[in-house]
């Protein structure tokens, strides 16, 4: 459509040229009558004529769709955070452990919980009984995902306890006594509670050792392990952690950037972590429980 633009002279008195002359009807002449106005047409027979509705002849269903008697939405359920448990021996109960609690409390939908004893393990339960203990804290947090991180010191005889006699390590019965525990161990954490469904567990494979002896015993107890978490379904994951620790050729990486510096991953000993090697592999290890969980995977910016 093309809008006619109208130009208008300049405001201001018009002179005599600019005025048109005025012709004055004589004084005794009979006015003229206003013409008739013209009438309205008629709508023609496809035009639509809108009309006001009466009240009184509204159907129901129009009050309904003017919104006045939409009751709004209910709120949304606040959203229950993850309960994650931390259990373990001296990796779980030093650096790493407190480390990972740490990141993983940090998620507005994680609340992160840690049991943890050095030198403990399932072979002795004279020592530290986890089995008493896993029963305990099962009840009293009530967790959605169970992380395990122990096993280092259970390359030794398993003594006699409630009943059973005494296991030689390197005997044939070993392999077979230390998986019944594992296994005990497994149900009190996976078994139903109040308010509670029954938890998952994460078993995080023991990292690959300096030691030649030490990675022998570790090679057998991690076989266990993993046997005894498969063996759980949908309900096990068993998460080895020495891919994150090695490199290509598969040895032990000695250093690796943290926190934008090469820093040195493993203490003297060779085995318990640096606080940087703690940071390191908390970093690999957490993603997976934010999938464990099924909780989004966080940006990397």
């Amino acid at each position: 459509m093309l809008t006619a633009i109208a130009c208008s002279e300049p405001s201001g008195a018009a002179t005599t040229a600019d005025v048109a002359p005025v012709a004055h009807a004589p004084a005794d002449a009979e006015p003229e009558a206003a013409p008739a106005p013209e009438p309205a047409p008629e709508p023609a027979a496809d035009d639509t004529v809108l009309a006001a509705q009466d009240p009184a002849t509204a159907s129901p269903g129009d009050e309904a769709e003017t919104g006045a008697d939409i009751e709004p939405p209910e709120p949304a359920a606040p959203i229950e955070p993850k309960r994650v448990l931390i259990v373990g021996s001296s990796l779980a109960a030093t650096g790493f452990g407190a480390v990972l609690e740490d990141k993983l409390d940090a998620h507005p939908n994680i609340d992160c919980y840690r049991k943890a004893k050095s030198a403990s393990g399932l072979a002795r339960p004279d020592f530290f009984d986890w089995e008493d203990q896993s029963k305990r804290q099962v009840e009293f947090r009530k967790p959605d995902l169970v992380i395990v991180f122990m096993g280092a010191n259970d390359g030794q005889d398993i003594p006699p306890w409630r009943g059973q006699g005494r296991v030689m390590w390197g005997s044939e019965d070993w392999s077979a006594a230390y998986r019944t525990r594992v296994d005990d161990f497994l149900t009190n954490l996976t078994t139903p509670v109040e308010d509670q469904d029954g938890a998952h567990v994460m078993w995080l494979g023991l990292p690959k050792m300096p030691s030649p002896s030490l990675e022998r015993k570790l090679t057998l107890i991690r076989g266990v392990h993993e046997q005894a978490v498969q063996a759980l379904g949908d309900a096990g994951i068993y998460l080895d952690t020495t891919p994150y620790l090695v490199d290509e050729a598969g040895q032990l990486l000695r250093t690796a950037k943290v926190r934008g510096k090469d820093q040195e991953l493993r203490s003297e000993d060779g085995v318990h972590f640096t606080m940087s090697g703690c940071e390191f592999l908390a970093d690999k290890i957490y993603p997976e429980v934010l999938t464990a969980l099924g909780l989004p995977a966080e940006s990397s910016e």
